[in-house]
């Protein structure tokens, strides 16, 4: 089988390279260049062709760097539709259109970083590992309307690092705040004076006492970007990044009798919370931590209308755990491999985009080995029919493998014709509608295969307790003793996990009404077979292998618009509402509620920029979380001021959860209150 991958592959890239001499004749395409500090949403390729206008974009800067944007998870938080979560044991999780991280696609440079799920009740190759200091802009493209990614539901957010930086400088940086959080930096850019090459480099290296106990964080990353320019129309990049860290596994922190660690009263900001709910010989026990070293390189090639990517991502994770009477050690190790290639070309009133993708990923721990690849070929053909209506017409075929090497088991071999259509009316020159029905399929990522293989432990698992619908499967197939069926029958029980397949629906209407005032509205429905659920996702106790139900529908609606008080002074506001109904369920039968979404966000940013130099962003959302993480709505507001000096000194102040808000992301365990963070920089 191995064999005939690796043919495969070889042909994909002789198609690629063939396909280069095709005689067709094409025009330039012209791409705007947007400024540095702008998050760019496009929500379909189709609507305005990646123009930013009010509605569709934000502006990093005004989000203030103050100790507040650390990761890019901190760049999405105000974006509408995008809910971002903190579980202190599983990470960070980004939901898009109230599907999880699985069914998002994240790309840095258009090569797709997958694996983000959670994995061993941590993280796979995980947000906080991806470059937040040298992004250009974020693309973000909502629901499954683009031929060009494969194996989406919610959307694609595609991170755009640096390549042409400008003038020369180097910045370094220093802050500290709430929890013992300090952080250095130092970066470099600049290009050449020829204009031939361009550089991006920096380091940067965090600590933290953290806010629960034993939650330390020690990190280092170092980011490289470099551009050689052939020509004006054809460049090489490569990018290179280097993260390592180490974080404490979180242990309960309470004077339960069950909790072996007890109170720890070392300084008053450690909050009571829930032991590992694990026997007491099992539990962590202060001095237990994790290390992450990740790895991501990438080659892409650009030339006129084609662009050829080379990338692959690694990610070493050990465990050091320390138990009543005993330590252990383990490790993981998770691989993401690929390459595209893509061409466009304009033919009159069409404009074709073709291209290939294909990506190998491989999960490996001392009894695990699991390999999925995923191949994929597309069309999309954007024909302007005449002045007011532009028509997409899309074709993507996607083919997917799983195996489980270690036991030289084939777990999946499925392949997927999805026909795509995208149609836009303009009402005026400041005005349209827009509608898309698109075909998906989605294959479960390596978290999932990985969770359904281990993920179970029926004597110990606190669900066997708590759920009364899995006590329930439990009776009614094995007479209500655990003890009865191993994980090798829970597995057969549950059937191997299938691909998703189904329809996502897309109806929209946008206006500027003048240069103050924008507004924007998008309704969508899904409709996915074989949807793939999980009563707890990655929180911080270990939940039954993931299953397929028969059948989810997800509708909601999107509204957003944003209103310039002055030329110093704006607002934005938006809101997303979503909902979902299920069938099929073999863990609830009679059930109709899909309780795995989150219900609604809202989000809401006052903004003030002085051509002085003072800046200020007062950001707020509120969140209705999905009904299964057993936690209430809240509403959290951050405040962020700077100050900009001559000769590029600036000095920043962040205020996060302003009223000191007391709110959970993970049922059990408080969320920090109001904390504070000051950074200094200076530029030369």
């Amino acid at each position: 089988m191995f064999k005939k991958i690796k043919r495969k592959r070889a042909l994909l890239v002789a198609l690629a390279l063939s396909l280069q001499v095709s005689p067709w004749a094409y025009a330039e395409e012209t791409v705007p260049d947007f400024a540095l500090e702008t998050i760019v949403i496009t929500d379909s390729k189709l609507v305005g062709e990646g123009e930013a206008t009010k509605v569709t974009s934000l502006n990093i800067k005004d989000k203030i760097d103050a100790g507040q944007i650390n990761s890019i998870t901190d760049l999405l938080q105000d974006v509408p539709g995008i809910t971002v979560t903190t579980s202190p044991q599983g990470g960070t999780t980004v939901t898009l259109r109230g599907v999880s991280g699985d069914r998002v696609l994240v790309a840095i440079n258009g090569n797709v970083i997958d694996s983000q799920g959670p994995i061993m009740r941590g993280r796979a190759l995980e947000w906080d590992s991806l470059p937040v200091s040298n992004v250009k802009k974020i693309e973000i493209i909502r629901g499954a309307s683009s031929a060009q990614y494969g194996g989406t539901l919610g959307g694609v957010i595609n991170i755009v690092t640096t390549d042409t930086p400008g003038e020369n400088k180097t910045y370094l940086k220093s802050s500290f705040g709430s929890y013992g959080d300090r952080k250095t930096g130092i970066s470099n850019q600049g290009t050449t004076d020829n204009g031939k090459i361009s550089w991006s480099v920096s380091a940067d290296k965090k600590k933290s006492d953290g806010f629960y106990r034993n939650n330390f964080k020690d990190s280092h990353d170092t980011n490289l970007n470099l551009t050689y320019h052939f020509t004006d129309n054809q460049r090489l990049s490569v990018a290179i990044t280097d993260s390592h860290r180490e974080e404490g596994t979180l242990v309960g922190n309470n004077e339960n009798p069950n909790n072996i660690n007890g109170w720890n009263p070392h300084y008053p900001t450690v909050p009571i919370a829930p032991s590992n709910n694990m026997a007491p010989a099992k539990q962590y026990l202060d001095g237990s931590f994790r290390e992450f070293d990740t790895r991501n390189y990438s080659l892409n090639y650009y030339e006129g209308n084609w662009k050829l990517g080379l990338y692959k991502n690694v990610q070493d994770r050990t465990d050091h755990l320390r138990y009543l009477n005993s330590t252990s050690v383990s490790t993981m190790t998770t691989e993401n491999t690929g390459y595209n290639w893509q061409q466009s070309r304009l033919l009159g009133n069409h404009k074709l985009t073709f291209g290939l993708d294909s990506r190998e990923l491989k999960y490996k721990t001392t009894t695990s080995r699991f390999e999925t690849e995923l191949n994929g070929y597309y069309l999309q053909d954007n024909w302007q029919m005449n002045e007011k209506v532009l028509l997409g017409l899309g074709l993507r075929y996607d083919h997917f493998e799983a195996d489980n090497t270690l036991t030289s088991t084939n777990y999946a071999d499925k392949s997927k014709v999805s026909p795509k259509l995208n149609v836009t009316y303009k009402l005026a020159s400041n005005e349209s509608v827009y509608a898309s029905a698109s075909r998906v399929f989605k294959a479960p990522p390596l978290s999932e295969f990985s969770k359904w293989a281990s993920n179970y432990s029926p004597t110990q698992d606190s669900l066997t307790k708590k759920n009364s619908n899995y006590n329930k499967y439990v009776n009614d197939n094995y007479g209500g003793d655990t003890n009865r069926f191993t994980l090798n029958d829970w597995q057969k029980k549950m059937g191997v996990l299938d691909t998703e397949s189904g329809m996502a629906y897309e109806l929209g209407w946008q206006k500027q009404f003048d240069d103050r005032f924008g507004a924007k509205v998008t309704g969508f429905y899904y409709d996915i077979d074989n949807y793939v659920t999980s009563y707890m996702g990655g929180s911080i106790n270990s939940a039954p292998p993931p299953y397929n139900l028969g059948n989810a529908k997800i509708h909601g609606l999107e509204w957003t618009n944003d209103y310039q008080f002055s030329k110093n002074l704006g607002l934005i506001f938006s809101y997303t509402t979503q909902n979902g109904t299920k069938s099929g369920d073999r863990f609830d039968p009679t059930g109709t509620k899909l309780d795995s979404i989150p219900k609604g966000t809202v989000n809401l940013g006052l903004r003030y920029n002085d051509h002085q130099g003072f800046r200020a962003a007062l950001d707020g959302q509120r969140i209705k979380p999905a009904k299964n993480t057993k936690t209430d709505s809240y509403t959290v507001f951050n405040l962020g001021m700077s100050y900009t000096m001559k000769k590029d000194q600036t000095v920043a102040l962040a205020v996060n959860n302003l009223f000191d808000t007391d709110y959970e992301q993970t049922d059990g365990f408080p969320m920090p209150g109001r904390n504070y963070s000051l950074s200094y920089q200076i530029g030369f």
